[in-house]
């Protein structure tokens, strides 16, 4: 199985929200983490034969795919580019979310994505202690308390990316690599 069939197969069941891209990275491991962690394998973000034996039997079930939550603020409603779920921690221990994302961080995600016109991908939202401290977060992370994402605008650089992200109202913002930014919000 490649990649990017790993990728779609997570994606159609809720797991993945990126692009398929055929990229192993920091997506396709959470997302196979948070499958294995559903299904009781060892959340090892691995995808080896007992996931690949696994997804396919889930797959082939016809269960359906994870649906959205309905619960959290009614300004979901308004955000156009981005869904609760992308914001999720993805420990698959924590429920999710032990904070709710900030309706500014949220709105201001928005603004970017329109912007730029192009798909936005969410890589970090809300972070519970522990994910935060696997991941090598600071104490005080704004991720805790759901005021800051990373994110990268597809065909964008990080660099052209803050550029418009300089002029919004945001806490503070940095590049994180060449193409994923972190944001943050008061």
């Amino acid at each position: 199985m490649t990649v990017k069939q790993i990728q779609h197969l997570l994606g159609y069941l809720g797991y993945y929200s990126g692009i398929p891209d055929g990229i192993w990275g920091r997506l396709s491991e959470e997302a196979t983490r948070a499958f294995q962690s559903r299904y009781g394998l060892e959340a090892d973000g691995v995808f080896g034969p007992a996931t690949q034996k696994r997804i396919l039997e889930v797959i082939g079930s016809g269960e359906a795919p994870r649906q959205e939550e309905t619960e959290g603020p009614a300004w979901w409603k308004d955000i156009r580019y981005f869904t609760r779920a992308e914001f999720r921690c993805p420990c698959g221990a924590c429920g999710g979310f032990p904070a709710e994302p900030a309706e500014s961080l949220a709105r201001l995600a928005d603004r970017v994505r329109e912007h730029f016109g192009a798909p936005a991908t969410v890589s970090s939202g809300v972070r519970c202690p522990d994910h935060n401290r696997q991941v090598g977060g600071v104490y005080n992370s704004f991720h805790l308390t759901g005021k800051a994402m990373d994110f990268r605008i597809q065909g964008r650089s990080a660099a052209q990316v803050l550029e418009f992200v300089g002029e919004l109202p945001v806490h503070y913002a940095y590049a994180i690599d060449e193409s994923f930014v972190h944001m943050d919000v008061t």
